[in-house]
């Protein structure tokens, strides 16, 4: 199977094909109710990551069960391996309070999410767009073959359809400013991959605050040290499930260094600074 057949476009946006026409057509219309909570996130930017430490804070306030299994609540958009039916109908017959993912672009999520007057939480996890780019790489090309598709796009190929907004999901940097136009309202919170990295704890206190979670430091700690790259990918690497074990490889910042060509970085730098120059995003990519 070529690259383009494991994709389709709806509306000028590639998505993969474990999206439906029908479900994009539900999403606007599906509920959402004040007590929920979102992460909303363009693919590989931590959501898994960030979805372990919310759900953890969750369980550990009593708010969720704790043994809650983040990669059991897929995105809402999508029919997960194993899975008999689209996220979102699941999610709609879940008692409050509700935990739910999406990937789509603010334009195609549910509208409840981004309406000033629903006090529902959303979380939205970024990450620099060179690390994006390779973390989407690797893992489209594990997924796929999981689920049938033979297809191998070289790496060239993929970083220059990346930038073209030719990858599912689309554009990233136009699927990152949608929801980026939300970042003054107070029920958003917006963290970044690297300042995860660089200190964990702290962006454990942050989560909790948003979430209004009382805990104490043992508890925060305690999570932390659970949600390290390193304990999640253990744990990972030891599931039944094959869709599990592809979540986690490197976890590190600045792994594009291994991939990117100088004239890549060339390109991508000059895409970058187009899209989001002058947006008050910045990343760091080291």
């Amino acid at each position: 199977m070529s690259y383009e057949k494991a994709t389709w476009e709806y509306k000028g946006v590639c998505f993969p094909l474990d999206i439906t026409k029908e479900t994009l057509e539900a999403m606007p219309g599906f509920q959402i109710r004040d007590d929920d909570i979102v992460v909303a996130s363009y693919i590989k930017t931590g959501s898994n990551w960030l979805t372990t430490i919310v759900l953890k804070i969750l369980g550990s306030a009593g708010k969720l069960k704790a043994s809650a299994d983040s990669m059991d609540v897929g995105p809402i958009e999508i029919t997960i391996p194993f899975a008999k039916q689209p996220g979102y109908i699941t999610v709609a017959d879940m008692p409050s309070p509700r935990f739910m993912k999406t990937h789509l672009p603010i334009q195609f999520a549910p509208k409840g999410i981004s309406k000033p007057q629903n006090k529902v939480k959303v979380l939205v996890p970024m990450r620099n767009p060179k690390d994006t780019a390779v973390s989407m790489y690797h893992y489209v090309h594990i997924i796929w073959q999981l689920i049938g598709y033979t297809v191998n796009i070289p790496w060239e190929e993929f970083a220059q359809n990346f930038i073209e907004g030719k990858v599912p999901w689309g554009d990233y940097c136009d699927h990152l400013l949608g929801w980026w136009q939300m970042r003054d309202d107070p029920h958003f919170l917006f963290i970044k991959y690297e300042d995860m990295k660089k200190d964990l704890l702290n962006s454990v206190k942050t989560v909790a605050a948003f979430l209004e979670v009382d805990l104490d430091e043992t508890t925060m700690k305690d999570i932390a040290e659970a949600c390290t790259f390193d304990n999640m990918k253990t744990e990972l690497a030891n599931s039944d499930r094959p869709d599990k074990r592809t979540i986690a490889r490197k976890g590190i910042v600045g792994d594009w260094k291994n991939m990117f060509s100088p004239e890549q970085c060339q390109a991508f730098d000059a895409w970058y600074e187009k899209k989001l120059g002058g947006t008050g995003i910045s990343f760091d990519f080291e």
